[in-house]
């Protein structure tokens, strides 16, 4: 079973992405329209728009529940102007005999390779898939020691903190999401434990369910090396989804790649 499976049923209520991020990646396809491709694509929450919009789109996910919701959304919008197919496979190791001229990785997808081997594994299949003149588009957290430092060094057990209540099951039930996340420097690793309980209108607990993620940070050093090895030219690096130019005060590096 992949990571992900365990967080279809709820993830577009819990995860809804960074602000901005899916405007910029469905501008960024539907400047272009050509053939896209999606790694990490979940449940469709960027992949869609880019279909809708007229895009040629391929997304890649290893969750089989993850994929099935995609195609589940995707036939509640049809029909749309564009295409998505979707490919069931690991971005680490995929292999789909076509170039795309845009490959991107949203929300944070290239943290979910844990070690330098998986990101440069990564990062070579992506190179192998780009087309000539083609780009690809990732953005990962950027960790600053400020924002590390809180974060405690080892995990606290069943503690969690209440990270929201949201409307499920269309309004006949309460869904409360609880997380807890801590830090490995050693590893550069971010180990999560999520909990999601649900209850019926009238307060019985339908489901109580604990899902754990784990993903690395990665420095700008680190990243510009990575690039450098699979053989990409860092076209610019963004510190906001609006292309401001990444700097110290920045939460999030965008990556452009060109081969």
């Amino acid at each position: 079973m992949a990571e992900h499976d365990l967080w279809a049923p709820w993830y577009d209520l819990i995860q809804t992405g960074l602000p901005g991020e899916a405007e910029f990646y469905v501008y960024e396809a539907a400047l272009r329209r050509v053939p896209t491709l999606e790694l990490g694509c979940g449940t469709g929450r960027i992949a869609i728009p880019m279909a809708m919009s007229g895009v040629d789109v391929t997304g890649l996910d290893n969750s089989p529940a993850m994929l099935e919701l995609c195609a589940e959304k995707l036939v509640c919008v049809a029909p749309v102007k564009g295409r998505l197919r979707l490919a069931e496979a690991d971005m680490r190791a995929f292999r789909l005999r076509r170039k795309f001229g845009l490959i991107v990785m949203p929300y944070r997808a290239f943290m979910h390779c844990l070690t330098p081997d998986e990101q440069l594994a990564c990062l070579h299949c992506v190179r192998e898939h780009l087309a000539e003149g083609g780009e690809c588009i990732l953005n990962v957290w950027a960790a600053t020691p400020g924002a590390l430092g809180p974060l405690r060094g080892q995990a606290r057990g069943g503690r969690l903190r209440k990270m929201g209540t949201h409307t499920a099951t269309r309004g006949r039930a309460t869904l409360t999401h609880y997380a807890d996340t801590w830090r490995d420097y050693h590893t550069q690793l971010l180990h999560e434990t999520h909990r999601v309980v649900e209850k019926s209108a009238g307060g019985r607990v339908r489901l109580d369910e604990r899902m754990t993620l784990t993903r690395a940070w990665i420095t700008p050093r680190e990243m510009a090396h990575l690039a450098a090895r699979a053989g990409f030219r860092v076209r610019a690096v963004h510190g906001s989804f609006d292309g401001e130019p990444f700097g110290p005060e920045s939460t999030e590096m965008i990556w452009r790649l060109e081969a």
